[in-house]
């Protein structure tokens, strides 16, 4: 008589060779399909981008206050500068994606747009946060909202605003900022959309 504990090793055996297989094929397919479709996006003709959806820097309605702080007067120049260049968010999108849409021979230019984009909302969130830490709470918000309003994924930057709203007894601000958490689809949205009802929830306490 063959021992059970044999038996079920052997099936143990036959199993994890059938899941092997199996995720190699799926693993093949998968890379198959992705080889192909960058081949395609390869051969995307150039198409027009001179209808994308640019953003415009609000340089007259951002805050630019006199605050003898080196730091923040290098963060303005720099968002002057930026403001000059032509901005797009890509966020979600691979490079795939945009010559498949736009054409190979544009990648370049788009990469640029996306890298203004992600370079903007780093420093809006970073001037926010100069700002809050000046004692210019109205202004740092002002920041930090268009940041929202052009959808950065910064969760420093939805945490930091509703932090503001909270210091103001402001619940209603502190509301709109998870409405725009929830509007995004980045990995860390459940996580970040628990810190904002906290605290929202510590203001309500209060």
């Amino acid at each position: 008589m063959i021992p059970v504990f044999f038996i079920i090793t052997l099936l143990l055996v036959v199993w994890i060779h059938y899941q092997k297989r199996r995720t190699d094929r799926i693993s093949s397919k998968s890379s198959e399909a992705f080889w192909e479709r960058e081949r395609q996006a390869n051969l995307t003709r150039k198409k027009d981008i001179s209808n994308l959806d640019f953003i415009h820097v609000p340089l007259n309605t951002l805050p630019f206050p006199e605050t003898g702080s080196e730091e923040i007067s290098d963060i303005q120049r720099h968002l002057i500068n930026l403001s000059a260049g032509k901005i797009v968010n890509f966020t979600g999108r691979s490079n795939t994606d945009l010559k498949l849409q736009y054409g190979a021979p544009n990648i370049n230019l788009l990469m640029e747009y996306d890298k203004n984009y992600l370079e903007l909302v780093r420093s809006l969130y970073r001037y926010g946060k100069l700002l809050y830490e000046q004692g210019l709470a109205d202004e740092a918000a002002t920041v930090l909202n268009y940041a929202l309003s052009i959808k950065t994924d910064i969760s420093a930057n939805y945490t930091l605003l509703a932090t503001i709203y909270k210091e103001k007894n402001d619940t209603e601000g502190i509301n709109s900022v998870i409405s725009a958490a929830e509007e995004l689809t980045s990995m860390t949205k459940k996580a970040l959309l628990a810190n904002l009802v906290a605290i929202r929830d510590s203001a309500v306490v209060q």
